[in-house]
């Protein structure tokens, strides 16, 4: 392996022990050839050799200004919407957001959605694929931030609640979505097929909007009966952002 990384057998084997923990950009990347990485696992190993991180304990944050412009964007979109951070956390939703998730609790964050909340099952038709699919977009998005403490406290919680969850995250599988198809059982409108596109924010720390297109006409008709109902709950403020449990 170090041979066709390019490196010296030594130094592959510090690299193994964790006792080099800053290699350069040369040698990361003839790890990704020798390794043969596919796109998500580079761009991941990558990541983590950086040596700037979030800080301890802090939340991944837009600035006030573009979070209120992300907020306006997402009012303004006619098909569900989220803005996530790198955490998972939901800081951000339409109307038609909180109408798709409508019952499901807890709902600050999406993995806590998925793998607590107890109509989950249920909810998500497909949902032992989901769950697989996120606990690896978990694990691929932490990046560089791998070891932060809102990580950390995550973690703990899913790994101690969640038996599927501590299964999978030991599997250290990766996932990045552009587009996906999602199928819920929604409460009040029955089945819904939608597809997922995951828009990617730059510059905002790791930030991306999910949208959800219906994928069918059954779809289509189903949402705007929701869009036409009156609201059980409130949208999610922009302080949302600062939610960090």
């Amino acid at each position: 392996m170090a041979f066709l990384a390019g490196i010296s057998t030594d130094y592959y084997v510090r690299l193994e022990q964790g006792r080099e923990r800053r290699p350069s950009r040369a040698v990361v990347e003839g790890l990704c050839q020798a390794l043969l990485l596919d796109a998500v696992a580079a761009r991941y190993l990558r990541e983590l050799t950086v040596t700037e991180t979030v800080v301890d304990g802090e939340t991944p944050r837009m600035g006030a200004d573009r979070l209120e412009a992300v907020d306006e964007l997402l009012g303004s979109m006619t098909v569900p919407a989220l803005l996530v951070n790198r955490w998972l956390d939901i800081v951000g939703s339409n109307m038609l957001g909180d109408f798709l998730h409508e019952g499901m609790e807890p709902r600050d964050n999406y993995a806590r959605l998925v793998f607590l909340a107890p109509g989950a099952p249920a909810f998500f038709t497909e949902w032992p694929e989901l769950a697989r699919c996120m606990v690896a977009a978990l694990r691929a998005q932490a990046g560089s931030a791998a070891g932060s403490a809102r990580l950390t406290q995550l973690l703990k919680e899913l790994t101690a609640h969640s038996d599927v969850f501590r299964t999978v995250w030991s599997e250290h599988h990766l996932y990045e979505k552009a587009i996906d198809h999602k199928l819920f059982r929604h409460p009040r409108v029955g089945s819904l097929a939608l597809d997922q596109h995951v828009l990617e924010l730059p510059g905002s720390d790791g930030h991306r909007i999910w949208a959800f297109h219906p994928a069918d006409d059954a779809t289509s008709n189903a949402l705007r009966c929701l869009a036409s109902s009156a609201p059980p709950f409130g949208r999610p403020s922009p302080e949302a952002a600062d939610h960090t449990t």
